[in-house]
């Protein structure tokens, strides 16, 4: 097996233009979803499966990255790309024919299950293939695929679903990414030669481990999701499986906030749920509540994609270990002052360009902490485990957005109707969230040592 040392520098090249591309594409259908959903669910009648529109996609992740993740490290790097690509396109293409509101959450769940394999792939094509010394540089350029996407993503899908129709939106970026498998394609030689030496039997044993937990975790937090507030009995067992099988999956004493790598893990957990909740119902806030378009609704996201980038580049300057953890902290910070100020639209009385205005320092918070806990996650680890840890970045990802959702989503679902503030509850438990993640960052290592390598690992 060459040595990352010995790539050529077009093998280099492709990677680094191939995942940018994928994850520009990525970027906008994440984006651009968001902002037109409100639109989707009017027209289908489907605002009580809001929730697992959104929220489907995620479970499917955990699932995918946890199949990715030993993939890689028992066979190579080209099958989840192969299959990352295909799943993607062919869930937007479902998506984008569904003639009612439960299609379109199957098929963004076959999509969910393309990108999981995709994230961890690219996280780990990057230790498999990249010196040490230029990963900061590809680090910066997937936070910087978020940048194009992030400024047109939203206001374009929120006028193409206003004035022609969203199913454009999904079908016009699946043979976008069909088009980039087949640039990738003399990549896939090297993504083999990768892992031609892997530990295969130490692999099955850890499949054995994490395969079924993430399956039931992935089918119970669906099953939450579907359920909502309507069915008691469904939704305790799914939250019994996710207590009893989660903490498989993530290192031990995650669930405690654990000093260590246990809370680097746990931080992302808490701020992607926080952010990514309250990023996927403001847009339905605004627009049904407060009777924002789909397009000026979008800036929201917009304007918190671009702090994030910046959040991102701001992080990636820092070298001594000690500031960086410093950062992180008021990182967290950012995102808990974000998430209360954007709350406040809740109440009617509150103006709604604040939605906006909470988001710049939740995006900018989220830039800062978001990539210093992948880089000490992937530093720490061997080569030979990047696939496991990025899986384990990925499933702590999934799992906090997507419970987050189905916890929104429960209380939404349950007040929807009654003249009570359906947003309130959904809100309120995710500022607690971003709040628990402030504690959980000052409990991760203060890296003090020799410095780790910068870059911005993610949007």
């Amino acid at each position: 097996m060459h040595a990352p040392s010995d790539r050529p520098t077009g093998v280099l090249r492709l990677l680094l233009v191939g995942a940018v591309t994928l994850i520009s594409l990525g970027a906008f259908e994440n984006l651009a979803v968001t902002t037109m959903m409100p639109v989707v669910a009017a027209e289908l009648d489907g605002l009580r499966l809001y929730a697992l529109a959104m929220g489907l996609p995620l479970a499917a992740h955990i699932a995918a990255t946890a199949a990715a993740g030993l993939w890689i490290d028992a066979r190579s790097l080209r099958g989840p790309l192969v299959w990352g690509v295909l799943l993607f396109a062919a869930g937007l293409i479902a998506a984008g024919a569904a003639q009612d509101m439960a299609l379109v959450a199957l098929g963004r769940g076959v999509s969910g299950l393309g990108t999981g394999l995709l994230t961890v792939t690219l996280y780990a094509a990057v230790g498999a293939l990249v010196p040490a010394a230029d990963r900061p540089r590809f680090f910066a350029a997937f936070s910087a695929a978020w940048v194009v996407p992030s400024l047109v993503g939203p206001p374009l899908a929120g006028y193409v679903a206003q004035y022609l129709t969203w199913r454009l939106v999904f079908l016009g970026v699946a043979p976008l990414a069909l088009a980039s498998l087949l640039l990738l394609r003399p990549l896939l030689a090297a993504a083999d030669d990768a892992a031609a030496s892997r530990e295969r039997g130490a692999v099955r044993a850890r499949a054995r481990a994490t395969m079924v937990p993430a399956v039931v975790v992935a089918a119970a937090v669906a099953a939450l999701q579907a359920a909502g507030a309507s069915a008691v009995a469904v939704s305790l067992v799914a939250v019994a499986a996710i207590v009893a099988f989660l903490p498989r999956l993530l290192p031990p004493g995650t669930l405690v906030l654990r000093r260590g790598i246990a809370s680097v893990v746990a931080t992302r957990l808490l701020v992607n749920g926080s952010v990514i909740a309250m990023e996927s119902f403001l847009p339905l806030l605004l627009q049904r509540e407060r009777g924002w378009e789909p397009g000026p609704a979008g800036v929201v996201l917009t304007v918190g994609a671009v702090t994030w980038a910046f959040g991102s580049w701001i992080q990636g300057r820092v070298v001594e270990p000690g500031l960086r953890h410093r950062t992180a902290i008021g990182g967290a910070i950012l995102i808990a002052a974000g998430t209360a100020t954007s709350s406040l639209v809740v109440f009617e009385q509150v103006p709604a360009v604040l939605a906006i205005v909470g988001w710049v320092f939740a995006g900018l918070g989220m830039g800062v902490v978001f990539p210093s806990m992948a880089v000490l996650a992937l530093a720490s680890t061997p080569a030979s485990r990047h696939g496991e840890v990025s899986a384990s970045l990925q499933i702590a990802d999934g799992v906090g957005a997507a419970l987050a959702l189905a916890l929104v989503g429960a209380g939404f679902t349950a007040l929807l109707g009654t003249g009570a503030n359906p947003y309130l509850p959904g809100f309120a438990a995710m500022v607690a969230l971003a709040l628990l993640a402030v504690v959980a960052t000052t409990r991760v290592p203060n890296l003090t040592g020799t410095a780790l390598p910068t870059g911005t690992p993610d949007r």
